[in-house]
């Protein structure tokens, strides 16, 4: 250490040599001239004081570089220590380069056959994939988890007939690379980018502010301070990663990549991490947090669900959630307050649906008011020519998203609520969860509406949010803890919104390439579920007693050629992410689509694979060629106008005894509780 970058005392007395020989001492640390010029023993350094702060800093370079070493040394060993964890007690310990052999092998004897593995995995993807530390993590209904072992049960799949390869179950560390600032006019450019992409959803930055902090990191970068650099980086880091049209145009190539512009972004922001947890903490953190949830780093995936609970617990400290007059806050800064609680309300409910998790705050305790337009959403003619949606509907993306999440969280309290051994839900009557299932559907009808009038269409931005939409359909209309046999108008329902996502993610692969709608587990997550939900309806519209007269009709393969883009999409992005330890999840999928299919031969049918409908030609339903089992204004979730709870348990009952009862202790377990609670309504209601 230099003497200009060395600590001084604040403090200091002479050494016990020079105090006994009553000689001057220059107090110099770690030895007095004096005593270095009689070659003696020196206790100065007994005698010397520092500032507290400047022990806790250095306190703190110690700690940051013990962190860096530790990170660096773990590397080598990740291989090692899944090849050990995958071995079984009593082998030999064998060469890391076997561990691949290892694992795949060990999968296929330790799995158990009935599905219940594999329907674990599908859950546990939402976190990013099976790693040392998620495997016994508690994975949420809503996750897909439920809804995969019902399905794959009821199929009777075959564990070992799914092949593939079981990568390192531990995420090799990140690269350490640093990325520099790049050329201004692609800076400019990435910046009009993030507003395109990213503030769009998420605008909880000032944009001017946002300008003047690229313009002084590139006129004085010296006199920035961490936290303006953090914020440059991580808009960098953002905008590079969307496939934003800057990256094709000549003359714009980035020698940095998306992921360099992150950790640069986290070495400023470890510089500042344990501030109070102000406002900008909070965006900081919600900044890294976006990232995180479109990365393809397991890691960062299955701490989102933490992340996400620490931001909205800071928010709530702050009092974002709360409005009032009297804090005397001017209009844009309550405005850029109320902005980033509802940004880490929408993060918070995505997380949680993702991951089945319960949610940190309910509806009625949160008091901020809405986003609103502000003057500070004014954009240059450069950015309005990159970001024409945000120019032309400023915040209202993002309003129309709150919504959505609002929505979302009452589905996950609604439908899938935990369940006891016997079936039954603690407080909440079936008839009780299917009125606000009544409910929240006709919500997101209404929400779909108010998409179709907003005048976005056609746009990258309504496929994505009409995608959303769609998400949540099938989330309140596949099976559930609460609606393990759905009735027909679900399945119908469920049907048409997996072909619907598919052919909107298909739509946008084809202008914006996979890694728009593959790049990251959370959208990996997504398309194999919805994949699964279309192979439900095909299997179940089998699986249904025939109807005289509709055998053919209900025997087409409508989804065959839905699933086999979904399995493209899947596919690519397996690749596109460089992950191919998740190229069982691909198997999973065809393997159970093969099952499915293998035994759909309609008798008198073709047996070509024709292409499915167009997406602009009206449905007719599943089950009945001359009746559409859409959901009329006054029908239930689990009947329609008319009839009451006795035809949906008919059709139920039909579902079990094609082959299905004393298949699932869970499912029996359901239908008995089911069938208990409305016989006690019956008898009460006749009493």
């Amino acid at each position: 250490m230099d003497a200009e970058a060395q600590p001084w005392p604040s403090a200091s007395k002479a050494c016990s040599r020079c105090h006994a020989k009553k000689i001057k001492c220059d107090q110099r640390v770690p030895q007095c001239s004096a005593c270095m010029r009689q070659n003696d023993k020196c206790n100065i350094i007994d005698c010397v004081a520092y500032p507290f702060s400047v022990v806790q800093s250095l306190q703190d370079q110690v700690r940051s570089l013990q962190a860096r070493l530790d990170l660096a040394s773990a590397a080598p060993s990740h291989s090692e220590v899944a090849a050990q964890l995958q071995v079984a007690p009593n082998a030999s310990s064998l060469p890391v380069q076997q561990d691949n052999q290892i694992q795949g092998s060990n999968d296929n004897v330790n799995r158990p056959s009935d599905g219940l593995n594999d329907s674990e995995e599908i859950g546990i993807l939402a976190i990013g994939g099976p790693s040392l530390h998620s495997d016994n993590k508690y994975v949420g209904s809503a996750s897909g988890s439920t809804f995969a072992r019902i399905f794959f049960k009821q199929l009777n799949l075959v564990s070992p007939s799914i092949s593939g390869v079981q990568g390192s179950s531990l995420e090799q560390c990140p690269s350490e690379s640093q990325a520099a600032l790049p050329p201004q006019p692609l800076a400019r450019s990435y910046l009009a980018g993030y507003i395109a992409r990213v503030h769009l959803w998420w605008p909880i930055l000032q944009l001017p502010l946002l300008r003047r902090t690229f313009q002084s990191l590139y006129q004085n970068p010296r006199q920035c301070t961490d936290h303006e650099k953090f914020v440059v980086f991580i808009v960098l880091a953002l905008a590079s990663s969307e496939d934003t049209h800057q990256k094709s145009q000549p003359g714009m190539m980035d020698l940095n990549d998306s992921a360099a512009y992150f950790q640069t972004s986290l070495r400023f922001f470890n510089n500042f991490h344990d501030h109070p947890r102000d406002l900008f903490g909070i965006q900081a953190v919600m900044l890294i947090a976006i990232w995180m949830l479109n990365s393809a780093t397991s890691s960062h995936c299955s701490d989102l669900w933490q992340l996400s609970r620490y931001i909205m617990s800071s928010a709530i400290e702050t009092g974002l959630h709360r409005h009032n007059n009297d804090w005397g806050f001017t209009a844009e800064e309550l405005e850029v307050r109320n902005r980033t609680w509802w940004c880490a309300y929408n993060l918070e409910r995505q997380v949680a649906v993702l991951t089945g998790r319960v949610l940190s705050v309910r509806d009625h305790a949160v008091h901020a008011l809405l986003p609103s337009p502000a003057s500070f959403d004014a954009l240059t003619s450069a950015e309005a020519l990159a970001a024409p949606v945000f120019h032309k509907h400023t915040v209202e993306l993002c309003r129309r998203m709150i919504t959505l999440r609002r929505i979302s969280g009452r589905i996950l309290e609604s439908i899938y609520i935990a369940r006891g051994p016997d079936g039954k839900c603690m407080d909440t009557t079936f008839q009780q969860i299917c009125a606000r299932s009544d409910e929240v559907r006709k919500e997101l009808e209404q929400w779909k509406q108010g998409l179709d009038d907003l005048d976005l269409k056609p746009s990258r931005e309504y496929s994505e949010m009409k995608v959303e939409y769609c998400l949540l359909q099938l989330l309140l209309h596949r099976p559930s803890p609460t609606f393990m046999v759905p009735s027909l108008q679900m399945t119908s329902a469920c049907s048409k919104i997996a072909s619907s996502a598919i052919h909107q993610w298909s739509s946008i692969e084809s202008e914006f390439g996979i890694s728009a709608v593959c790049r990251c587990f959370t959208q990996l997550h997504s398309v194999l579920l919805v994949g699964l939900a279309a192979l439900y309806c095909d299997w179940q519209a089998m699986a249904m007693p025939q109807t005289a007269g509709f055998q053919n009709t209900r025997r087409v393969r409508r989804h065959e050629n839905d699933t086999i883009l979904c399995l493209g999409l899947i596919n690519r992005g397996i690749s596109h992410m460089k992950a191919t330890n998740l190229i069982r999840y691909r198997d999973l999928f065809q393997a159970v689509r093969t099952r499915v299919y293998a035994d759909m031969t309609p008798v008198g049918a073709s047996t070509d694979e024709s292409p499915t409908l167009p997406m602009d030609i009206p449905s007719v339903g599943l089950y009945n060629a001359s009746e559409s089992m859409d959901f009329g204004a006054d029908d239930s979730m689990v009947y329609s106008a008319g009839n009451d709870m006795e035809t949906y348990l008919s059709q139920v009952n039909d579902f079990l005894e094609g082959g299905m009862l004393d298949m699932d202790d869970t499912l029996n377990a359901w239908y008995d509780a089911v069938v208990q609670e409305l016989q006690n309504q019956s008898s009460q209601t006749f009493m």
